[in-house]
């Protein structure tokens, strides 16, 4: 799925969840994303085939967005008591491999990386700059699939509006990814 534009689809789809699930609503890196979100263009973005889950998904993560009560929402789910861990080491044992996968590629290095976004940001950064099926495939296989399943999972069981949301789009997109690399695979 790597392609000679500066971000692809999937790339964009993976800064975004990424960025949702790794900063807080009030962070103003956020303001232009909730913005965009807000303008219908994740409709436009978005290539995947809906069903009714996925419009109602789309419609409710770009419906109004009010910072101060997804600020609430951010910290129950993944503020430091929150409900959800965010961290790679709370679903698997395989956070000093992702560190070494991520070396291997000279990829820039993270101040914490035991952040479950930093898996979307990895697979986005690899989408954009490695023209390798097999590092996508190893990303995918060893650490983003094994981890955000059981981390979305959460999400989804613990909240019912915009994170829940993001969630199951980010579940969708992951899923649409991994078919096609399986595909390239046994092309």
């Amino acid at each position: 799925m790597t392609t000679n534009t500066p971000l692809n689809d999937f790339s964009m789809l993976c800064r975004l969840f990424g960025n949702l699930f790794y900063r807080a609503p009030q962070d103003d890196v956020l303001a232009p994303i909730f913005n965009w979100l807000q303008q219908g263009s994740l409709t436009a973005l978005w290539a995947l085939d809906t069903d009714i889950q996925s419009e109602k998904a789309l419609q409710q993560l770009q419906s109004a967005v009010a910072p101060p009560q997804l600020t609430t929402e951010y910290q129950q789910l993944f503020g430091e008591n929150g409900a959800v861990s965010c961290k790679i080491s709370a679903y698997s044992d395989q956070l000093t491999q992702f560190i070494e996968f991520r070396q291997l590629r000279a990829m820039p290095e993270l101040a914490n990386a035991d952040h479950v976004a930093h898996l979307l940001l990895t697979a986005s950064w690899l989408e954009d700059h490695a023209d390798s099926l097999s590092a996508q495939q190893t990303l995918f296989e060893q650490f983003l699939l094994p981890v955000i399943g059981k981390f979305l999972g959460k999400v989804e069981a613990h909240d019912q509006g915009f994170y829940r949301a993001a969630a199951q789009l980010c579940r969708d997109a992951l899923a649409a990814m991994a078919d096609e690399l399986e595909e390239e695979q046994s092309a």
